[in-house]
């Protein structure tokens, strides 16, 4: 039995992985990115070869390359994301941010190397953005084998014309990625529009539509019955 439960442990062990969270939020003509990377270790990947192998300084913009150098330090011209790491016991969440002006994300080092094909456009004229990506997936999956799964959350209190989001919540839209996703990402805001309506506005405005309409039901209802 005993031998059992330790071959159990180590199967377990074999199989755990890592998730990654990108959380977009656009606002005041501005890009906010956070990426939530959660690794465990397991028999293969140390805690101590986890810490080491996610790298302090990656560029925010893929046009500057990757340089490995030990130790991992910055070059000068170079903007990188803000790294900040929590020490989860049994594993590490590395989170890398960075806020970009809207019209330079579509040189994003996550978008641009997350998909063979993919648009950000920002158009100042009829001040919308579009966002839409070719439906092979992540390329991510190709490269990280203990990468299981990929949630991309889009916020913004800008009006959304469009999308086609696995989960709408109030104003984020997500998609969830893994290995075997083929889908898109699309999306189309308009820039110039006020804030969105939440769901609970929504909810109040339908209440007092139904209630005002009650009223005059009733209102109607009584004139025709006081009449001679």
């Amino acid at each position: 039995m005993k031998i059992k439960i330790l071959i159990l442990v180590f199967i377990m062990f074999m199989m755990c992985g890592c998730s990654a969270s990108v959380d977009i939020e656009i606002k005041d003509k501005k890009v906010f990115e956070s990426v939530d990377i959660t690794a465990y270790q397991n028999v293969i990947y140390t805690k101590e070869i986890l810490n080491t192998s996610f790298r302090n300084y990656i560029p925010v913009y893929a046009r500057d390359l990757i340089v490995d150098t030990l130790p991992d330090t910055p070059r000068e011209g170079i903007q990188y994301y803000e790294k900040t790491t929590t020490d989860l016991g049994n594993g590490y969440k590395f989170n890398y941010k960075y806020t970009f002006d809207i019209d330079e994300y579509s040189e994003a080092r996550t978008i641009k190397d997350g998909f063979r094909n993919y648009d950000f456009s920002y158009n100042d004229v009829n001040n919308t953005i579009s966002i839409s990506t070719d439906d092979n997936g992540l390329l991510y999956f190709n490269d990280y084998d203990q990468l299981d799964e990929v949630r991309i959350n889009i916020k913004t209190n800008y009006f959304v014309e469009s999308n086609n989001a696995d989960e709408v919540n109030g104003n984020t839209y997500t998609w969830v990625f893994n290995k075997d996703s083929k889908k898109s990402i699309k999306m189309t805001i308009d820039t110039d529009s006020s804030e969105v309506v939440s769901s609970n506005n929504i909810v109040l405005i339908l209440s007092v539509a139904i209630v005002g309409a009650i009223l005059v039901f009733l209102a109607l209802k009584s004139r025709d019955n006081n009449k001679i």
